[in-house]
């Protein structure tokens, strides 16, 4: 194959680009009747909880949420779920204590909720709820999934000899028949027989994970088949095939790198509406450090990247500048002081055996507590974050301390 030659991709067809799913994190204070109520519905087996939200003419109504305990596994104390709204909330922070100000909300909308409403309804909505929820509330953190659906275009079976990736580990799973690609953690993960074509998980959760795979098999399995054939006619006006295959591309960016993203321009990132202006230069950027190059080992990029980076639109288009990362600078004299105090702790605490809950609670002992606290708030993180920073921290600690060798 001449690689310098035209490469004619004028049968691919995007058949869909939206945003697939928002998760929104809101800092605040739950109101201590509704824990009292979840408590008692759950005690008598009620398995329904009412809230009132306002309809499209304001006016109000009861929405019922299917209610659920949760286990400390899930972070939250409380889950409630409509799917037929396609509404998920997660409420009361195992990490913080429930009378106290903490990241106590998460709420996550699927596709059928996002797709028929606006960036600002859709953030209305969510302020609602956290309103409902909680007594003071701020939106702290917002990740997206963004996702391209396109026929006509195979990649190859070495796609990963030319893929430029920023994630270090590369393993391959062929010949499995059925996966859900929302609950892997391998940095890079490739799945497919022979004769399929391949699916990918290239990156992990907590940064920039791009999900490739097959979403016309996806919608048989989830049953969701006559929605997104809908969603496809509609947005490719008519030129869905629904006798093709349908392959999607998904960017799934975590709420810390859009913050970081916010800091490098200079703007706040914290909720779904400040955003949603820039999703199509997100959109790019996860492209542009996952990048599929014409020729191995030479940066090159290829046609059908180029073409998803500048034909795919979310909401609007890309605006005039280059995403870049920045992490919040520290300009207090005694920062340095504060990650020496906490580093040196946890290193004597994994020496002594404790796990990250005893060292928590030995560092909201300290007398120089609040500070510390003040210092990560300051750079976008709350206790939940701390305590999975230190929980990395320790592991580290354990597996390359030379007692562990």
């Amino acid at each position: 194959m001449n690689h310098h030659a035209m490469m004619d991709l004028s049968n691919v067809e995007v058949v869909g680009a939206s945003v697939d799913t928002i998760r929104q994190l809101y800092f605040g204070i739950p109101k201590p009747y509704l824990i009292e109520s979840f408590q008692q519905e759950i005690e008598q087996k009620e398995q329904f909880f009412h809230l009132s939200m306002p309809n499209e003419n304001d006016r109000f109504h009861t929405e019922p949420f299917h209610l659920a305990k949760m286990g400390k596994v899930a972070r939250y104390r409380y889950k409630l779920q409509n799917n037929e709204l396609g509404v998920v909330i997660l409420f009361g922070s195992y990490y913080n204590l429930i009378e106290n100000e903490g990241q106590h909300l998460k709420i996550e909308l699927s596709p059928k909720f996002i797709s028929c409403r606006t960036a600002k309804s859709i953030q209305d909505y969510m302020d609602t709820l956290a309103s409902r929820l909680l007594m003071k509330y701020e939106a702290k953190g917002c990740s997206v999934h963004l996702a391209c659906d396109y026929q006509n275009f195979t990649l190859p079976r070495n796609f990963l000899d030319h893929l430029s990736t920023y994630s270090r580990t590369i393993k391959a799973y062929d010949g499995v028949s059925q996966i859900d690609l929302s609950d892997i953690s391998e940095a890079v993960t490739t799945y497919g027989s022979p004769k399929q074509e391949r699916n990918y998980l290239i990156g992990k959760p907590d940064c920039v994970q791009m999900a490739i795979y097959d979403k016309s098999y996806e919608i048989v399995k989830s049953d969701k088949v006559d929605y997104f054939h809908n969603e496809w006619g509609t947005y490719s006006l008519g030129v869905y095939d629904p006798e093709k295959v349908v392959r999607r591309i998904e960017a799934r960016i975590h709420h810390k790198v859009i913050r970081e993203i916010g800091q490098g321009m200079g703007v706040q990132l914290e909720s779904f509406e400040q955003v949603s202006e820039y999703l199509t230069n997100i959109w790019r950027y996860a492209l542009k450090i996952n990048r599929f190059n014409l020729v191995q080992g030479k940066d090159m990029l290829h046609p059908f990247w180029q073409l998803l980076m500048e034909d795919v639109h979310f909401y609007v288009p890309a605006q005039n500048f280059e995403v870049s990362r920045k992490k919040k600078q520290s300009v207090d004299p005694v920062a340095k002081n504060i990650t020496s105090l906490v580093g040196n702790f946890i290193s004597l605490c994994v020496r002594q055996g404790y796990d990250h809950d005893d060292v928590m609670i030995f560092l909201k002992a300290m007398p120089v507590w609040g500070r510390i606290r003040q210092y990560y708030k300051e750079r976008g993180l709350n206790e939940t974050d701390i305590r999975e920073n230190i929980k990395k921290s320790m592991l580290t600690r354990r597996l390359l301390s030379r007692q562990a060798a």
